[in-house]
This record gives structure tokens, sequence and C-alpha cells, in this order.
């Protein structure tokens, strides 16, 4: 299967490749948009360039900041604290100044001008058919919806354009987060739907279910619950897609291309095409070096301890029948030198760290051939060094779903493992979530039933089954927490459901405090409110 792998040419211009395909590089930017964009290959050319905002977010350190942690879910740990506390605090000191909140902004509108740009003079191009004029500009059109998509979740009122900006613009207006769903969003995606192919012809592209998945998301957000449920319908039934089982296989990195991935963000193993890279593989492991038996290696990663599951994220998980705990972490650790831990002599293959969810006897974990760390479900600060979250928020179960055991050398960041924006697990969930919000509690059971069933451990499949009177928001979150864990989506989902400052003061303890209503929405950039030249049009948003 191919794959699109982008490599900047001078500062807006792509070349695509597929793994198979020999890169060839072109001076195109000694040549002007107005001359190469009137070409066919200008105008694919463009289109590319599109798409490498996508890399720019996607397994990016400052995307997980501002969509997994500061939730019920997930909370600093040793080097989230250390380097980038205020996100998930709340924290005053978390302001528009922040470089987390100024890259996302900057990099979503350069991608939305591209795409703009792309739209605007596509059909105009020479020697295209109307439907290769048409894809372009729907693959664009995805796109720049996505971009506003993510900036109206993240910011609320934003600066909106669907005109092609050259030169310099130093005006800005914040228009209404409904008018840019209506005139951006929705219309951007329903054109996709109607013009894009229902697979693509290299994988990576975007499609017809794609967009038809995206719109089900949000018109999830949006409150139109029969229309998604409808889309959601349509991308379950129609294209052939498939559960991946079991649910551990999922995230084989050699099965980065499988049945149920609807549309994913490309990498490559190739240093030369693959940027900064998947970063993901860094941010959910903790320092298992401490251990006198460990030393740092490929298979266990580079530790980031970015995000440590909270007490709530763990307490989700019956791991006696539902496969998505162990499918989803990693728990135990084998030696890869020789040692002694507890009095007793561990060689290389032996266990070496064990992390267990529930409490055991001092006594127990003092005999034991290697660190037994057990769960009391204290937050931390009050704990012991033996219990999770204990060293500092160092010791925790990690989150395997982007573990790159084909990185180059231990220290190497630069992920190859694809980003799985949609898969069909959430259309379930869209269209449970959906049903159930028109009052069809027993469809609802019956879509969250098949992801269920799915997850079960095998013999556990009635156990796992729920019925009608299972259902309810709380149920609909725990069962999105479950299934997307550590997917860039549970920030966004707290917010829609009015539930981001209630379960946050409820489930995470170092955001509690400082979490307000101000909080739904993140600060503007000050970068952008200082260089408008009509600052009483571009207001900083309440409380920062």
């Amino acid at each position: 299967m191919k794959k699109l792998h982008y490599i900047l040419l001078s500062t807006v211009l792509l070349a695509l490749s597929s793994c198979h395909d020999m890169l060839e590089e072109h001076p195109v930017g000694l040549a002007t948009a107005e001359s190469y964009y009137s070409t066919p290959k200008g105008i694919e050319d463009g289109l590319k360039a599109t798409y490498t905002t996508l890399r720019t977010f996607y397994g990016q350190q400052e995307a997980f900041f501002l969509t997994i942690n500061g939730t019920d879910l997930f909370t600093n740990g040793f080097g989230g604290v250390t380097n980038f506390p205020d996100i998930n605090d709340y924290s005053p000191n978390f302001l528009g100044t922040n470089a987390f909140v100024t890259t996302i902004w900057n990099n979503f509108y350069t991608g939305i001008n591209q795409a703009n740009a792309v739209i605007g003079r596509a059909p105009n191009v020479a020697g295209l058919s109307d439907a290769e004029k048409n894809r372009i500009i729907g693959e664009a059109r995805f796109l720049r919806a996505l971009y506003y998509f993510h900036l109206v979740q993240q910011f609320g009122d934003v600066h909106f354009s669907l005109e092609e900006t050259i030169g310099v613009q130093t005006t800005a207006k914040r228009t209404p987060v409904s008018t840019i769903y209506e005139q951006g969003i929705i219309p951007d995606l329903q054109y996709a739907i109607e013009h894009l192919p229902a697979k693509a012809t290299q994988y990576g592209r975007v499609t017809k279910p794609a967009s038809e998945a995206l719109l089900a998301r949000v018109q999830l957000t949006r409150g139109n619950w029969a229309e998604a449920e409808r889309l959601a319908n349509q991308v379950i039934k129609s294209y052939g897609f498939q559960l991946v089982k079991p649910y551990a296989r999922l995230w084989d990195i050699d099965n980065d291309v499988n049945s149920e991935v609807i549309w994913s963000v490309q990498f490559t193993p190739d240093p030369l095409l693959n940027g900064a890279g998947n970063e993901s593989h860094l941010f959910f492991i903790w320092d298992y070096t401490f251990n006198p038996t460990m030393v740092r290696d490929i298979e266990n990663g580079r530790p980031y301890q970015r995000f440590m599951p909270t007490n709530y994220l763990i307490k989700l998980f019956d791991p006696s029948k539902d496969a998505r705990w162990d499918g989803s972490f990693k728990t135990v650790w084998k030696a890869n030198r020789t040692g002694v831990i507890n009095g007793k002599n561990v060689a290389v293959g032996d266990t070496s760290i064990k992390i267990v969810t529930y409490p055991v006897a001092d006594a127990v974990k003092n005999a034991a051939p290697y660190w037994l760390i057990d769960f009391k479900d204290r937050w931390v600060g009050n704990i012991n060094n033996t219990e999770i979250g204990g060293m500092s928020r160092r010791y925790f179960p990690v989150l395997k779903k982007y573990l790159d055991p084909l990185r180059t050398s231990v220290n190497a960041t630069d992920g190859r493992r694809d980003f799985f924006v949609i898969r069909l697990a959430e259309l379930y969930l869209i269209a449970g979530e959906a049903a159930w919000r028109q009052n069809k509690p027993a469809d609802a059971a019956a879509y969250l039933n098949v992801i269920r069933s799915r997850a079960a451990m095998a013999g556990k499949e009635k156990q796992m089954e729920i019925t009608a009177s299972d259902v309810n928001l709380d149920f609909i979150l725990d069962e999105r927490g479950r299934e997307l864990v550590g997917e860039m989506d549970r920030w966004y989902d707290l917010k829609r459901t009015g539930q981001l400052l209630e379960r946050v003061k409820k489930y995470n303890l170092d955001a509690a405090v400082n979490i307000k209503e101000m909080h739904l929405v993140r600060p503007i950039p000050q970068t952008q409110i200082d260089r408008v030249t009509n600052p009483g049009d571009f207001l900083q948003n309440p409380g920062y």
C-alpha cells in the first residue's frame, strides 16, 4: 500500500512520494505561485503542501498537551511537572505567551491559507478535467475544515477567511463559532463528500468516508444528533471497514494500514522525508532506568514522562474482562541487564518491574524478585514511592499505543508510526451517543456493544454486554475513555458535553483548584494580538 510522504520545497511546496517512489526535487521556489499553481503539477504540489500542517499537530507534544492533558484521564507526569505544568494545571501562568498555543495557531493558519490558495486557483488550471479539479478542491476543503474545527474548539471565535491572503495582512476580526461552522466547516465537508472517491489512489489522501466521518464528529459537536448518527452509519455500513481483532493488534506498528483506519496522517522510516517524525512515543513513558536491571533501549523507549494516567483512568478498566487495558498499557518490563532487586539476583529476560492496579501488602512487595508497584487510589503527594505515581510521578502504567520499536537508536525522537486520526470504533461511539441523545437507548447500547464485544477477553463477551438501562452520559464518556484513551480527543469530548469543569474538578486534583469557566477556550496567542492594527476588533479571550 502506498503512503504519502512530504518534504518541503521552498516554504510552501511539497513533493509527494510513496514508499516505493523516488523523490525528485525541483527548484519550484524560484517560480511564483501565480505561474506555478496555474499548471496541473503546480496545483497538485500546492495541494500536497496543504497536508503538511497535519504533521505539525498529530503526533506532536503541543497537540497532546492541548487535547489529552488537563482532563479527567491524564495529568502531568514527572516531565510534565518539570517542563510544562501550566496547561494541565490551568495555572494563572497559562497565557497567550504560551509557546504551544502559539505554535498550533500559527500552523493551522498556515495550512488554511495554503488550502485557500489551492481552492481559489484550481478552477483556472488548464489541462485538468473537471473531476480532477473537484478532487483537488475537495481534498483542500476537507483539510481547511479540519484546521478550522481544531481552531474553534480550542479558541472559540477566531479570524475566518475563505480567500487566499497574499502579502502582509495587519487586520483581523473574530468571527462567531456558529458562522465558521455554517459557512466554512460544514459546507467544506459536504463538498468533499460529494466530490472525493470512496478509496484514494494513494494511501493517506482524504476520501469520501473520511469526510463523512469527520462531518459526523462535527455534527455530534454541534448537537445535530440525527445527522451525526446518519453519517456514522453511512461510514459503518458502506465501505467495508472492519474492527481489528484483537484490540492490541490495532497498535502493532507493522499493522499501520488496516481495516479499521478510515484516515491517518502518514509518517515514514526515511529520515529525509520524515521531518520531526511522529513523536508520540516519547510522552507517555516513565524513566524505567531507575530500576537497577534496566538501561535505556529501543524497545522500551525514550522517557519524556509528560503524561501520567489519573486514578480515574486506571479504575475505568476491568482487566479481567476488558482486553483494552492490556492492549493499551504496558505494565511489565523485562530486565535488559543483570542486577539485584530485593536481595535477589535478576537475569536478563527476567521480570524487573511489574505494575498492578490493586493494593499489595508491603511484605509481598519487599519479597518480590522485581519492583512491584501497586495502586491504592491515593493522589500523588499522599503516596509512598512504591505506588503508582511514586518517585515524583515517575511510576505509572505506560500508554503503549504509540511505542515505536523501529526507531533507529535509543535516543531517536523521529518516530515512523502513522497517526490514526479517524478509525471505525469512533463511528460506533458517535452513533451510540447520537442515538442516546435522540432517546433511543436500545439502539445506543447496540452500537456500543459492537466495540465492547471486540474489546472482550476470550470467553467474557457476555460479561461485556450492556443493556439500554446502562447507557447515560457518564457511561458514554467512560466508554470513549476506554476505547480512545490518548488519541487526542478527550479535552474536546469533555468540552462539548459540558463536563470539562465537573470532571476535572472531581478526577484531576492537580487542575481542580484552578479550572474555571474561562478555560473552556484557550488564550489567543499574544503575538497575534500584538500584530494586528485593529486591536479593538481582536480582543483576548476573557480571563486571560
